[in-house]
């Protein structure tokens, strides 16, 4: 973040930031962006939360819960909670949101992150069971990333629901005033909200006000010009340039999100040399990590760094396998041991934003191996497409670890058998389905320690 100082604002008690994407309404569920998911977590809630220093759940809408056996969690839900129009909560607004999520009329890019609920009890006013169909390690963490409660007195009336994002009504820290394409999206601070605890604080701006400006140059230039408090996703040598001067102050902020690459081991791009697994090897040799992190961070020293596709805060997550050293010279003979001496052409897919640098870095690691690369960076949509096809060779993404304080997030993503697994290894995929289904967290850590330390030492998939 780079921050400009209070005196540079026109409204007292106001941050003003830009949206990257001009997105049309506060809605995760109907338009899953980074830009709805970072509103969403003010403008509604959950029934609890995550304290991400204390590396614990707390308390939200739900003042407790228990689990009442491996497929079951119990809810009962806090008193005297308001909606932003006045409206008093209830425990039929929990069943009505949970139901509409897994109703299978309802379609949503993400419809998988509740597939795991069969069915949703209201006990009593203020008291709620949800039953998995199987039992789900991750239930808790979904409940507290990600699963907005609704208001069943307004959205359950709307034929469509798009137009909920646009009149939005939540509990949350922030009311929304405004909805314009144009103008942007403003929030005020909701005086009822005070049970966050230190998972949500009570913030202390009273209004937000985002305007839609998806270009870097142009809110950098309003920015500048004291008409912006806040420019987010800083490239990290402007940031350090701005941050020169008296007025700006920046500051670098870790997420749990990590680059990755891929390689199709399964063999649906038709590739013959990436189902060897000395091939794969070489290729993950080849990477210079402490050089992507220079490209990425300058020289700003990070304390996350990945040493696996999982991070040690995540419940589930284990692994002994070490990542691959970077060693062009060994990669070299491996390729001469698989049978390309000369080296061989790859085709790295990637995304048309910033990552696409990351890919670029690597393709030119790469190449001092002998390997030939092409880059195809594209929109998610055409990815998408092309993925589902099987014609992804390598790829080079950026993913945000699951977005919840567990593994089963990444397990399903990269492991689970379908379009986005590029290993084809029934071993594998059992140990993902059962990270996922396994409660006992010491059978969990040894189920992930298989899958994680598989994935490294089969040359699957590696963090970058």
């Amino acid at each position: 973040l780079a921050a400009a100082p209070a005196g540079a604002q026109n409204t007292k008690d106001t941050i003003r930031l830009a949206l990257q994407e001009p997105i049309r309404g506060v809605d995760y569920y109907l338009s899953p962006t980074g830009e709805t998911s970072m509103m969403q977590a003010v403008v509604y809630d959950s029934l609890i939360a995550y304290d991400e220093d204390a590396n614990k759940f707390q308390p939200l809408l739900a003042k407790a819960w228990r689990r009442v056996d491996d497929k079951t969690l119990e809810f009962d839900l806090r008193d005297g909670v308001v909606w932003h129009d006045g409206q008093t909560f209830t425990a039929d607004d929990v069943v009505y949101t949970l139901n509409w999520l897994i109703d299978p009329a309802t379609k949503l890019r993400f419809k998988v992150f509740w597939s795991w609920i069969a069915k949703v009890e209201k006990l009593g006013a203020a008291k709620v069971r949800i039953v998995a169909k199987t039992p789900t390690a991750f239930d808790e963490s979904r409940m507290a990333y990600l699963t907005a409660i609704l208001p069943k007195h307004v959205h359950a009336n709307l034929a469509d629901k798009a137009a909920f994002g646009r009149a939005p009504v939540g509990t949350g820290m922030y009311r929304v005033t405004r909805v314009a394409e144009k103008q942007g999206i403003q929030l005020e601070r909701n005086p009822r909200y005070t049970y966050g605890g230190t998972a949500r604080p009570v913030s202390n701006i009273k209004r937000i006000d985002f305007a839609f400006i998806p270009d870097q140059g142009t809110q950098t230039a309003q920015f500048l010009a004291g008409n912006l408090d806040v420019l987010r996703d800083v490239d990290i040598e402007q940031a350090a340039q701005m941050s020169r001067q008296p007025n700006v102050e920046s500051t670098l902020v870790e997420s749990i999100s990590w680059y990755y690459m891929a390689i199709d081991a399964k063999g649906r791009s038709g590739v013959k040399a990436l189902k060897d697994l000395r091939v794969r090897k070489a290729l993950m040799m080849a990477v210079d990590r402490g050089e992507l992190h220079k490209l990425i961070f300058g020289d700003h020293p990070m304390t996350r760094d990945p040493k696996s596709l999982c991070w040690d805060f995540q419940a589930g997550c284990a692994y002994s396998a070490p990542l691959p050293a970077y060693d062009p010279a060994g990669a070299k003979r491996l390729l001469a041991e698989a049978g390309y001496p000369d080296g061989l052409d790859l085709e790295i897919t990637t995304f048309a934003s910033a990552v696409r640098r990351v890919a670029e870095a690597v393709a030119n690691q790469l190449s001092k191996i002998g390997v030939r690369t092409t880059i195809d960076a594209l929109p998610l949509v055409t990815y998408a497409k092309k993925q589902s096809e099987g014609h992804i060779q390598a790829i080079v993404a950026s993913y945000p670890a699951g977005l919840m304080p567990d593994v089963s997030g990444t397990a399903a993503f990269l492991f689970s058998d379908g379009a986005r697994d590029y290993s084809g290894d029934p071993e594998m995929h059992a140990w993902s389905e059962a990270v996922q289904t396994t409660i006992d967290p010491a059978k969990r850590k040894e189920l992930g320690r298989k899958l994680f330390d598989g994935a490294t030492e089969r040359a699957y998939a590696v963090p970058l």
